[in-house]
């Protein structure tokens, strides 16, 4: 597979380059309704937080605990569990777990997640927990499929986002000298969604090393345009004696992120070029 060393160097490839019409009563539901699956997430958390106050309160007196011995058995101060009860502050997500073990109560209960009578499932929760791990384009692709699904009974009419086939390369890696990508090295394709931002990529690669960490990780998948030069500042493709590296341009030098590596600095007769500037990972 193809991989760009960080602190050993290795030779990659070039790169190829309005509403539907229909029941008046459902269109002014829909406006009153959230936007978009983010939206209604963003708005069930706010009233969650609105409601926490009272349920913490509501749970220590349940339990006949004072603010004062709650305080005690979180490490907190008193003030601090007023300022909660007040809604004048709110405690993080550990907290509210050892909140929750000490009152003898589900964030479910305290979140007050559960006054209509229906709890998140564990599915339910995993597929939040992994919809606000994406980027916001992600997000928009989510909420894009979600509508398209909700507004078309027949599967078969429904217009999927398209995607794109993104060159990846492979080649077997050689320790130290540096990876030679000849014609009979093998190209696989990588899909990914068909957005502005993608079309921008000529190929992608992966990342081998720990020197521009923490931006690019090892193993790291990240996304190249071909062009022949990148702003100072910017980080990019560079082919240096026949090997090749991912890495800041400066001035004088090669600059790796992570301070335990050194940069590539610049010497009378170098044969460096840059190839191709880094988009981002995917």
């Amino acid at each position: 597979m193809i991989v760009l060393k960080q602190e050993k160097s290795i030779f990659f490839g070039s790169g190829t380059e309005n509403a539907t019409p229909g029941n008046e009563t459902i269109d002014k539901n829909r406006k009153e309704a959230p936007h978009s699956f983010a939206d209604a997430l963003r708005m069930n958390t706010a009233m969650c937080i609105m409601a926490l106050p009272q349920q913490i309160k509501k749970s220590r007196k349940k339990k006949k605990i004072t603010q004062g011995e709650l305080a005690k058995m979180l490490g907190k101060t008193k003030n601090v569990i007023s300022n909660w009860e007040r809604g004048d502050n709110k405690p993080d997500a550990d907290t509210i777990l050892s909140l929750c073990r000490i009152l003898d109560t589900t964030p479910n209960s305290i979140m007050d997640w559960e006054d209509d009578g229906k709890s998140l499932s564990e599915v339910e929760r995993y597929h939040i927990e992994k919809f606000r791990a994406l980027e916001p384009w992600q997000q928009n692709l989510v909420d894009e499929m979600i509508n398209k699904i909700l507004d078309h009974s027949n599967p078969e009419n429904l217009d999927l986002p398209q995607s794109l086939s993104i060159p990846f390369f492979q080649v077997s890696p050689a320790a130290g000298a540096g990876n030679y990508l000849g014609d009979d090295v093998e190209q696989e394709t990588i899909e990914l969604p068909d957005t502005a931002l993608n079309r921008k990529i000529d190929y992608v690669l992966r990342v081998d090393g720990h020197s521009m960490e923490p931006k690019y990780m090892d193993g790291d998948l990240v996304k190249i345009a071909s062009q022949p030069s990148v702003n100072i500042g910017e980080i990019g493709i560079f082919i240096i004696d026949g090997n090749s590296f991912i890495k800041e341009y400066r001035a004088n030098s090669l600059h790796s992120l992570n301070p335990e590596y050194p940069d590539i600095e610049f010497t009378p007769g170098m044969d460096i070029r840059c190839v191709g500037k880094v988009l981002g990972a995917i």
